[in-house]
């Protein structure tokens, strides 16, 4: 008997196996994983673009990883969850009971239903092998084409214009992060992109793909583009088919669990891509697909699975990218996800700059605050810039998190010094901003009567 088994070798997987070890030593924990090496999917753009120098930098040996720290790491797939005999069974036909019982199966690249997705030359991004291949074609490519706006879409656009190919990206939505943005924030990225050459087909979707055995060309309406490389950029699906056949929850195909990350079944726990959480703001199921979402729910599910105690309090969906040489950043609700709520909204909005502005190397900063024009808390944000975006979107989350209103930003004790920062806070001046719009819907209101 093994007291926990955890399928899947990933971030939540691994990092569910370690947090176990650490809160109890004696436990006799199982990782069971189809791959060898242990890695952040979120590297392999960067490794593709030269900017991390092989992808032996980003990768280690996980059966290394786990032997350190007296883990039973087997390489193997696991085809099956016997969820009232507490057994899984792998693909090489071996058993292993458990006490507990942890999925962390991660997610699927999306392959859309396009005639020639399967050709030759049309690639996924979501594991070592599909960077090689990418890297391997990389050799002689010289026009791309990606499909999709999201994040590995304008991350690979980015990075297929710095090794000099022509690149065209189509997006079904009128604008890039059409989720994680609302339509002023997209646009600031799409003119950086187009700026350095990126040509973009938006509100359209790709017909077909075409070629002889390999890709040649992608159709959109009436137009033909050349592609020697086809980027699927479109999302990850839960990868939850094997929890669903062992009668466990789901939904929108994530896999539901509770507070302590536990699913419907006693002592069956699920971490990662695969899983939904709730969103802080609506308390609504939601992905989080993100690899800090992954690390925590590792963290939860692996001391819970072993006899300690923690609790997911829910996600901010809070994530940043750096795309050429701009940061975007954003956390909580867009605008749109307030009106899709029903949530009245009151935002802060300005334009200010990363360092004292007559500083050498001040750069342009913009940011939006969304507040709950109720109660006046703050409940998203977005902040755009060349440098220093990070810091204030953990902030932000934070402020989110603990409920701040309007006048709590507004009080914020923040430090100044010409080359860092300036003395002026662009996330005091957007609050103050709201303030200033919410008096002014307040006056407003008062007319009427």
């Amino acid at each position: 008997m093994h007291d926990l088994v955890i399928i899947g070798g990933g971030g939540a997987g691994l990092t569910a196996a370690l947090t176990a070890k650490k809160t109890n030593w004696d436990a006799n924990i199982t990782l069971i994983t189809n791959e060898e090496l242990s890695y952040s999917p979120c590297a392999l753009p960067f490794v593709i673009g030269g900017e991390i120098e092989g992808l032996d930098k980003i990768s280690k040996d996980i059966v290394k990883i786990c032997k350190e720290s007296e883990i039973n790491c087997v390489i193997d797939t696991v085809i099956s969850i016997d969820a009232d005999r507490k057994l899984v069974k792998t693909e090489r036909g071996e058993e292993f009971s458990y006490t507990s019982l942890i999925i962390a199966t991660g997610g699927v690249p999306f392959k859309p239903p396009i005639p020639g997705v399967e050709l030759e030359g049309v690639y996924t991004l979501q594991r070592i092998e599909d960077a090689r291949k990418i890297m391997h074609a990389l050799e002689k490519a010289k026009n791309a084409v990606v499909i999709g706006g999201g994040a590995i879409g304008l991350e690979m656009a980015a990075i297929f214009i710095k090794r000099g190919l022509k690149v065209t990206l189509i997006e079904q939505f009128e604008h890039v992060l059409a989720r994680p943005l609302d339509p002023d924030f997209s646009v600031l990225v799409e003119n950086k992109l187009k700026e350095r050459g990126v040509e973009f087909i938006l509100n359209k979707s790709v017909k077909e793909i075409r070629g002889e055995g390999h890709v040649e060309s992608v159709k959109v309406e009436d137009r033909t583009i050349p592609a020697d490389i086809v980027l699927l950029g479109v999302g990850l699906r839960p990868n939850s088919e094997l929890a669903k056949k062992a009668g466990i929850l789901t939904v929108d195909g994530g896999i539901k669990t509770d507070g302590l990350l536990q699913t419907n079944i006693d002592d069956v726990y699920a971490a990662g891509d695969c899983v939904d959480s709730r969103s802080m703001v609506t308390g609504k199921l939601m992905l989080s697909q993100l690899g800090t979402t992954a690390i925590r729910h590792g963290m939860i599910t692996g001391m819970n699975a072993v006899g300690g105690y923690a609790t997911f309090e829910g996600v901010l969906n809070s994530m940043i990218l750096k795309i050429f040489d701009l940061e975007i950043g954003r956390t909580g609700l867009t605008e749109g996800d307030a009106r899709e709520n029903e949530i009245d909204i009151v935002v802060g909005k300005v334009k200010g700059t990363t360092r004292s502005s007559y500083f050498p190397g001040a750069k342009e900063i913009d940011i939006k605050l969304i507040f709950n024009a109720l109660n006046r808390k703050i409940i998203g944000a977005q902040v755009i810039a060349e440098e220093g975006v990070a810091g204030k979107i953990d902030l932000l989350a934070f402020a989110i998190a603990h409920n701040a209103e309007i006048m709590d930003l507004m009080k914020l004790k923040y430090c100044y010094t010409p080359p860092v920062a300036p003395s002026h806070n662009v996330i005091v001046e957007a609050a103050d901003n709201a303030l200033k719009k919410l008096r002014r819907m307040m006056e407003v209101r008062k007319r009427r009567f």
